[in-house]
């Protein structure tokens, strides 16, 4: 008591009358009402009930249980236990901001579900695919969502992105709670022990949904047995551990020692994560005997994971070399708005650089025509500038990755743009009379001037991406996982787009018309 530390205690101290005061329940928010869709114990048999079918850990699957519960619980203090079920399923498994539903549409998984990826056409949707994907897209906007059967029969065969999410959606209304409950427990038991698996979220998804069909089939219906406990981790997770690990460490002498390997060099999470982006990077995961996954049926992918040989599989799908070449590629339109409007200001400034004979006395004038084509040559800038980036991204991002975009369009369609910025400058310039003024001559540098500008503002709005191939058309799925994962910007509408327009008018005005002044 003389050091101080003790702990003073005011007035009458009953540990029974607190005991009394303190809910004797866990999870009180969900058991206080007696309308829960799902009880505690049903909850924890389905948790048991997945432990024994797939091998999870019974230590992983306690803490899992109780981290469910705890979610379930805090939702419940805020909303009704129906809601707070529906709104935590939206949030793992079904809803549009879920992780999982953004993966399985963007690696076309509804497809391999319907008619299997060796079965697919990849490419573009057919005309007759189209045509029917217009029509379809009326009907699904106007369907009763009490009634969603005869919209799905009428929808059938339509594989465009808008007919699978409302499928999903159909689905997604007609699972029960425990049916919402067996899918977000199964998904939190893999999370649970995916150890550094936990890094590469659409890998996680990948093995989720390999166990989900597993689990939904005759296969694992008509087991006997249990797994395994430890089945899940040994044989599932075990090999994508160790192959991440050797990345980074070996064993010498006993001991594990960090490579001395570039990073360049090195399999990283994003490498594995995308992989998982596309379904040509799923069709790459192979057996050792050669076999790919995606040949067996659905529900024997889950028990022949550990067989594949993942060192055979994964590659580097983007090369972090130390130049400063990425930025041309990464901020090419920052260049082409600034060093093309530049070259601009000041070739239409600085005549005496083209002015045949000068003397700074007289002060004489080029030509109308060497004017205008000089300040032309902003255009071919922008397009030197655009050539330069497509070949750094030939050099950066491997071909083998499926998400990488077919160059070599974009890049002759740029020589293209680049010839016809260019060839009228030089009839100008090299064919023309530097001392005798032609009408013709100065009209063709006067158009091609604003050719030069209209290919300055396209470049400078367009995407690298989005030059002359598929990635921003919605006539085919082949880019989605990019536009997903690294695309996915909040839109906007009616006015807050108009007032994005005009925020953005001003600052380049600004920005412009101060530059030239100063």
């Amino acid at each position: 008591n003389s050091s101080g530390t003790s702990t003073p205690v005011y007035g009458n101290y009953d540990p029974n009358a607190i005991a009394m005061a303190l809910p004797n329940e866990p999870y009180p928010a969900w058991t206080a009402d007696s309308q829960s869709p799902v009880s505690i114990e049903q909850i924890e048999d389905v948790f048991i009930d997945l432990t024994n079918r797939l091998g999870f850990q019974r230590d992983s699957m306690r803490n899992v249980f109780d981290h469910f519960m705890v979610l379930l619980d805090s939702r419940s203090s805020r909303m009704s236990p129906d809601q707070a079920l529906l709104s935590l399923h939206a949030d793992y498994i079904g809803g549009d901001t879920a992780n999982y539903k953004k993966w399985y549409f963007a690696a076309q998984l509804d497809m391999d579900d319907d008619i299997g990826f060796r079965n697919m056409s990849l490419g573009k949707l057919s005309r007759k695919a189209r045509k029917a994907k217009k029509k379809n897209k009326k009907a699904m906007e106007e369907a009763d969502p009490e009634d969603a059967e005869e919209t799905l029969n009428k929808i059938e065969g339509d594989n465009s992105l808008e007919a699978a999410d409302f499928r999903w959606k159909a689905k997604m209304n007609q699972l029960s709670p425990l049916e919402r409950v067996r899918q977000i427990a199964l998904y939190l038991l893999c999370w649970g022990e995916a150890n550094q698996v936990r890094f590469t979220a659409e890998c996680l998804c990948f093995i989720y949904k390999c166990a989900a069909d597993y689990l939904d089939s005759p296969l694992c219906q008509q087991r006997q047995e249990p797994m395994p406990e430890g089945d899940f981790l040994n044989r599932v997770i075990t090999p994508l551990y160790q192959f991440i690990r050797n990345q980074v460490y070996e064993v010498v002498d006993g001991r594990f020692v960090k490579r001395e390997r570039d990073h360049n060099e090195v399999v990283g999470y994003d490498d594995l994560n995308q992989l998982f982006w596309y379904p040509e990077g799923i069709a790459k995961i192979v057996f050792e005997d050669g076999t790919k996954l995606i040949e067996l049926p659905v529900e024997e992918r889950y028990l022949r994971l550990g067989d594949v040989v993942w060192s055979d599989v994964f590659f580097k799908t983007y090369k972090e070399t130390r130049t400063w070449l990425h930025l041309v590629t990464n901020f090419n339109r920052i260049w082409v708005m600034h060093i093309s409007i530049y070259w601009m200001y000041c070739a239409y400034n600085a005549p005496t650089f083209y002015t045949h004979n000068y003397q700074q006395l007289v002060n004489n004038q080029p030509l109308a025509a060497y004017k205008w084509a000089t300040a032309a040559l902003g255009g071919t800038v922008a397009c030197i500038i655009q050539i330069f980036a497509t070949i750094c991204e030939w050099s950066f991002v491997p071909r083998k990755w499926a998400g990488a975009q077919h160059l070599s369009r974009r890049f002759w369609f740029l020589c293209i743009i680049l010839a016809v910025n260019l060839g009228p400058i030089i009839f100008v310039l090299a064919y023309d009379k530097d001392t005798v003024q032609s009408t013709a001559v100065r009209v063709v540098a006067a158009v091609t001037f604003f050719i030069a500008v209209a290919t300055v503002i396209f470049f400078s709005i367009m995407p690298l991406g989005g030059l002359f191939t598929s990635y921003m058309k919605k006539s085919t799925r082949r880019y989605v996982a990019s536009q997903t994962f690294t695309a996915a910007f909040a839109p906007l509408k009616g006015l807050d787009r108009w007032m994005s327009y005009l925020v953005w008018v001003t600052v380049f005005a600004a920005k412009y018309s101060e530059s030239y002044s100063f």
